[in-house]
């Protein structure tokens, strides 16, 4: 009876350390967010020192250590030294790059061809929303985690709030309707509508299942919940399954191309219905929850939120895509390098760009234009993970547009490091006059040879998380719950705190590694 006792005491300690946070200041999130990016230079360019001849094994032990590790630290203890940990993470890299310019013989000129193929910044932006998600998971249960990181109860900003918008922005830049630019051929209206909510539905039953039958197992085993996160039976999977079937039937009754406008119109709608109708106080407000509906008033109202940044996330997807698109379109038949000529102090200089340079500056402009936005929103409506309202819709925006900007940019100086630490001199342009096929010719012995630089602009564990990202997630979800079973969280020291967290992440990328490796992909 005393164990029964102790655990319901511990149960209520659990909830009441996990809720009621009113989270931190948006610069705050931003920042413990950059030593991730700041890790994708530093790994790069660690590795390209090290060389291509390392074991596999030992490049992802390396890739573990540099990538995981300090996500994990930054979180924690070392929540109040970001700054620092940027600045000597950048200054390593620079040392790195430095290094690698002394040990090659670099190409004196090249240009760069069109990337027609996978996005690395978007593989990179997916698999670290998916793995700093599943750090914060368990982080949250030990007094290690900083409260301000915590989920907001009402309003405000938090690190841990942009777990679920992230995802949704994540999958919506790779989703169909953001990579296709063939004409479709006309089909009825009502076949079409009901085919694509047969084929969204029977993929969303899994998750459904997987939804409530994660509700059912917290109820069986007594297991902590936030209720003002989602409700009382509603969780992550049952809204991205909503989700997932209303844009469906969206995208089948409106073009793709009009996602932005769609999204919009939707995050407006949702706007005006909260603030005029009540609905922002009922949910907001201590009233019983004496119905299904009224119990997950949360996961309920934020479903159109979603779908509005889904479908905004879709438009931002269709532009990275589309700038690609059609840069290899027009480039197919001929490759035309972009140059421009600039005249600095009488020095003229001559540089080639490519689309991901041109691209980067479009997405800063979006950052730009959704972070005014943000604080348009935050001003008259405020910031609600709770409501999905606009603010928030907004701010998810503007951090994702910020983080895929920066992880481009990091392409971008990738791309150009393997292109000048090309060591063989047999494909260095040394005379200034050389007949045009033989130029291209030796164009594209520059191109493979950097495709064999000991440089690489993706990483193993990343590709592996993508590979079986919803699994990486679940996996982490159930192995949160067996900690939280077998150990006392609010109780653990330290080091201990951290000790877990390293194999709890370790044990979630082997295992998907391994099923990477395998070429086997668990469908969800």
């Amino acid at each position: 009876m005393s164990n029964i006792w102790n655990r319901d005491i511990y149960r209520q300690e659990q909830e009441a350390f996990i809720s009621n946070h009113g989270g931190t200041t948006a610069r705050e999130v931003v920042y413990v967010i950059m030593p991730n990016i700041c890790t994708i230079l530093l790994t790069t360019t660690t590795l390209g020192l090290l060389g291509r001849f390392i074991h596999r094994n030992v490049r992802v032990i390396i890739e573990f250590i540099l990538l995981v590790i300090p996500s994990i630290l930054c979180c924690t203890i070392l929540s109040e030294y970001i700054v620092t940990v940027c600045c000597a993470m950048m200054l390593i890299s620079i040392i790195n790059i430095l290094l690698l310019g002394i040990n090659s013989n670099p190409i004196s000129s090249y240009n760069m061809k069109p990337n027609h193929g996978k996005k690395p910044f978007i593989t990179n932006f997916r698999a670290l929303t998916n793995i700093v998600t599943t750090i914060c998971i368990l982080a949250i249960d030990f007094r290690i985690f900083p409260r301000k990181f915590a989920k907001t109860e009402v309003f405000g900003y938090s690190l841990m709030d942009t777990g679920v918008g992230l995802f949704i922005l994540a999958n919506a830049l790779v989703a169909p309707e953001a990579r296709d630019f063939a004409p479709k051929p006309r089909i009825g209206f009502f076949h079409t509508l009901s085919m694509n909510i047969k084929q969204s539905a029977k993929s969303c039953i899994l998750l459904l299942i997987l939804g409530f039958g994660r509700s059912i197992a917290i109820e069986v085993i007594g297991y902590q919940k936030h209720v003002t996160e989602y409700g009382f039976h509603w969780n992550f999977f049952i809204t991205l399954a909503f989700v997932k079937i209303f844009t469906s039937s969206i995208t089948s009754t409106i073009n793709s191309r009009y996602s932005l406008l769609s999204g919009f119109w939707i995050l407006i709608m949702h706007e005006y219905i909260l603030s005029t109708k009540g609905l922002k106080e009922w949910v907001l407000s201590d009233s019983p929850r004496d119905d299904f509906i009224s119990a997950n008033r949360e996961g309920v109202v934020s479903v159109p939120g979603y779908v509005g940044l889904y479908l905004v996330g879709v438009a931002v997807g269709r532009l990275i895509h589309s700038t690609y698109y059609n840069s290899f379109a027009q480039n197919s038949m001929q490759w035309k390098h972009k140059t421009f000529h600039m005249t600095i102090f009488g020095y003229e200089i001559d540089a080639s760009y490519n689309e991901s340079m041109i691209l980067c500056i479009r997405l800063s402009l979006i950052a730009a234009q959704t972070c005014a936005a943000t604080l348009f929103c935050d001003a008259y409506f405020k910031v609600s993970r709770r409501l999905a309202n606009a603010g928030y819709c907004m701010w998810i925006l503007t951090l994702g547009v910020m983080i895929l900007t920066l992880l481009l940019l990091m392409e971008v100086i990738i791309d150009i490091l393997i292109r000048t630490t090309t060591t063989d001199s047999e494909y260095v342009e040394k005379k200034p006059k050389v007949r045009k096929s033989n130029l291209k010719k030796k164009r594209e012995c520059v191109a493979n040879k950097c495709e064999k630089s000991a440089i690489s602009n993706t990483f193993e564990i990343f590709e592996a998380v993508n590979y079986n990202g919803l699994f990486f997630f679940l996996l982490a979800n159930l192995m949160t719950g067996g900690i939280n079973m077998l150990v006392r969280t609010l109780y653990v020291n330290q080091l201990k705190a951290l000790q877990i967290l390293i194999a709890y992440m370790a044990v979630n990328i082997t295992s998907v590694l391994f099923f990477y490796r395998k070429q086997v992909q668990i469908k969800l």
